[in-house]
């Protein structure tokens, strides 16, 4: 019995199916996401598992995915219109209860995917506020606190210091982290997590160290 839903995912390109209903794939497979306005890409294609997501409204998937999320359809009606669309005919037979059984199974798959990747994109989107808050309290840092001498070890030497040895580097973390790929970002998450955690610990010590000196 032919499988219309493994069939279309396995034999149709994303990047034809991306083509054919008029979206423009740019450089480093990226495109504008013609689900939601934007005006910088954010739709990522994926060539080795055929699939796509969007790291800005977080949707994602594979071809019948896409065509799911495009038109507001169920992945039945989009498998039809693919069908349709491409003229395979994969359609004109009666659908098992294997295929039933098989569409039910997939539908609950995308969701557990969409709840996997709506709670990554949480965490990345953190993170790089995080950075961002960090990288701009030791901006502040080294204008405010940049000492006549460095012989006495103060506090504010103290931020004056780490300010300097860490600029460059939250600097770089968020140039990384802004052109990150999925694959990329995950590896961030992987190699960078405790350290967020350190960093989000530092940013609370000196807001509580800052709130207790306005209130003393």
């Amino acid at each position: 019995m032919i499988n219309a839903f493994e069939t279309i995912r396995e034999a149709l390109s994303i990047i034809d199916v991306l083509g054919l209903y008029g979206v423009e794939v740019k450089r480093g497979n990226k495109a504008l996401c013609p689900i939601h306005n934007e005006n910088t890409p954010s739709f990522t294609i994926y060539h080795d598992s055929n699939s796509w997501h969007c790291f800005g409204c977080g949707a994602g998937g594979s071809v019948i995915d896409f065509v799911m999320t495009c038109f507001g359809l169920d992945a039945l009606e989009a498998a039809k219109k693919l069908d349709a669309d491409y003229n395979l005919g994969l359609f004109e037979h009666k659908s098992s209860q294997e295929e039933i059984n098989l569409l039910s199974e997939q539908r609950a798959q995308n969701q557990a995917y969409k709840g996997l990747s709506a709670t990554f994109d949480t965490y990345i989107n953190k993170a790089y506020s995080l950075l961002c808050e960090y990288f701009h309290l030791l901006e502040d840092w080294k204008t405010t606190y940049a000492p006549k001498s460095l012989d006495k070890p103060e506090a504010e030497n103290l931020l004056f210091i780490e300010a300097c040895h860490k600029l460059g580097y939250v600097e770089h973390l968020l140039d990384s982290l802004s052109n990150a790929s999925y694959d990329e970002q995950i590896s961030f998450y992987q190699s960078h997590r405790k350290e967020m955690i350190q960093i989000a610990k530092r940013i609370k010590r000196h807001t509580e160290g800052a709130n207790a000196d306005k209130s003393a």
